[in-house]
């Protein structure tokens, strides 16, 4: 039987996302890469507002196709779909490491970590950026 998240905590200075379950207790943590500077990670508390199992990822500068296991965040003033965890395997493929920012604002993850958090994270899960 899977755990089930039910919140999960973002910290930009750690550049790091725990996992929680029910009775607050770690259930995952991870290096991730958040914003840089200019396109900053916003903070605050927001949930998880959509979930594709595979999508195409679109900016001003890039497009990414068939990007697996996205969990886009809402709440707090955000664009549906504006900001979303989701895995960065061109980033994994260039060897370069996570725990540092590199996004243009989304919460990148490795594809294992994106493997483990899709199928555990409900809609409506609480998500919580902290500086």
């Amino acid at each position: 039987m899977l755990e089930i998240v039910a919140a999960l905590l973002v910290d930009l200075s750690e550049q790091k996302l725990y996992a929680y379950d029910d009775r607050q207790q770690l259930l995952y943590a991870a290096l991730v890469s958040t914003g840089l500077p200019g396109m900053s990670t916003p903070t605050g508390r927001f949930q998880i507002g959509s979930k594709y199992s595979e999508t195409t990822l679109v900016g001003a500068d890039y497009r990414i196709p068939a990007v697996p296991n996205v969990m886009c965040l809402s709440g707090g003033g955000l664009a549906p779909d504006r900001l979303c965890l989701h895995p960065a395997p061109w980033q994994e493929r260039a060897g370069q490491c996570f725990g540092v920012a590199r996004s243009h604002g989304c919460i990148r993850t490795t594809g294992a970590t994106a493997r483990w958090l899709f199928p555990r994270t409900a809609l409506g899960t609480p998500v919580e950026i902290r500086p």
